[in-house]
């Protein structure tokens, strides 16, 4: 913008230069007038010289036209004729330029500013000579220069509405990329979340099923050469754990399908204990309070998997006898701790897979969690159901 302001500011130069002499030519300016006439000319461009390193958007740089209008006028006003047409020029080239550089509304104002100041010599024109041919030359170039303005002011006017619609599209195609990427990062979380989602299921699923079944082999092992009919029995208690198993794998298949089935959290989480108790020969003591009906479908899912990753590490990393399970349904939380009378674990703490599935699991609803290893093994944390931790 700059370089074409300093090309025109130089054709503009190029052009008043002939026409001012043109002008002297027709004055025959002689000593002071022509001194006058040289000064005026010569600060205009100096001042047109200085508008190229001002900044648009500055006063000064709209009050410089009005000065350009003033030394324009005292050009004529010192003029030995009533109207040279040489210097006349020079309004039309100021509004012109107002036109290209600034504003609409300050393009305007000095335009209108530069016609309002042309006519008063066309006034004087008239007032000593008044006839038609006069007034009809006053009327032509009044139109002429009103048709200058009107139509650069429509053309800046067609030029900033453009600009504006170039930078809307910019803006709304630097929104559409920002808005793909922030959507490509979705899609990947929502894949990786969902991926540790079907890890933490299967983990949780097989678990338990797997620690029970490796103490079945164990006790078969145990009894198969002093009690056969007991390790047919225990043998026979491993097949269905497998078969469990794989059933637990497939209803992990059917609730990724959507095809889960919905009962009630305490239903399930007593028939989790009654398998496992039955399972490990483990002694598991269930506690539930609170109003539970209200809780449904909202977080059953979860709280089921937290209970049956603590049994599943109480014995098989704990070897617990004696498990005790306590929920309460209170207000929008539901508070949970699991106990064992296992060998606890080593502090710090090491978590493995099981516990960060927990942790997770409980901090998908803003709550919190805590191992304690002491005289056993112990989970105790809280759900909030609508994600408020008051």
């Amino acid at each position: 913008m700059r370089n074409n302001s300093k090309l025109f500011y130089l054709i503009k130069s190029i052009v008043l230069t002939i026409s001012f002499l043109a002008a002297l030519y027709f004055e025959n300016a002689q000593k002071i007038r022509l001194t006058f006439l040289a000064s005026f000319f010569i600060i205009y461009l100096i001042i047109g010289l200085i508008r190229l390193f001002l900044n648009k958007e500055s006063k000064l740089f709209s009050l410089l036209f009005i000065l350009d209008i003033l030394l324009v006028y005292l050009l004529e006003y010192n003029s030995r004729l009533l109207i040279n047409y040489f210097f006349h020029l020079f309004y039309i080239v100021i509004l012109l330029e107002a036109v290209l550089l600034l504003d609409l509304k300050n393009s305007i104002i000095i335009g209108s500013i530069a016609v309002a100041v042309s006519m008063i010599k066309y006034g004087q024109l008239i007032y000593y000579k008044f006839n038609l041919s006069n007034i009809s030359q006053m009327a032509f170039f009044l139109m002429a220069n009103i048709l200058i303005l009107v139509t650069a002011g429509f053309g800046q006017y067609n030029r900033q509405e453009r600009e504006k619609k170039d930078l809307l599209y910019k803006e709304l195609l630097n929104a559409y990329k920002k808005m793909k990427e922030y959507n490509d990062e979705v899609n990947r979380l929502s894949v990786v979340e969902e991926r540790n989602r079907i890890a933490r299921d299967i983990h949780d699923s097989l678990g338990h099923n797997m620690t029970a079944l490796i103490m079945q082999l164990q006790m078969t092992e145990h009894f198969i050469n002093s009690d056969c009919n007991k390790s047919q029995e225990l043998l026979h208690n491993s097949i269905n754990t497998a078969k469990s198993s794989l059933t637990a794998i497939r209803e992990v298949v059917e609730t990724l399908r959507g095809e889960e089935e919905n009962i009630s959290t305490e239903k399930a989480i007593r028939n989790l204990i009654n398998d496992y108790s039955e399972k490990t020969g483990a002694k598991i003591i269930f506690n539930i309070e609170g109003d539970k009906e209200l809780y449904e479908n909202k977080s059953n899912t979860d709280l089921y998997r937290i209970i049956q990753e603590a049994m599943t590490n109480a014995i098989r990393h704990g070897s617990a006898t004696n498990i005790n399970v306590n929920l309460n349904f209170k207000g929008n939380c539901i508070i949970f701790s699991v106990k064992d009378n296992g060998d606890g674990a080593m502090n710090p703490i090491k978590e493995g897979y099981g516990i960060m599935g927990i942790r997770e699991r409980v901090k998908a609803y803003n709550g919190t969690v805590k191992f304690i290893s002491d005289a056993g093994f112990k989970v105790e944390g809280i759900l909030y159901l609508e994600g408020k931790n008051d």
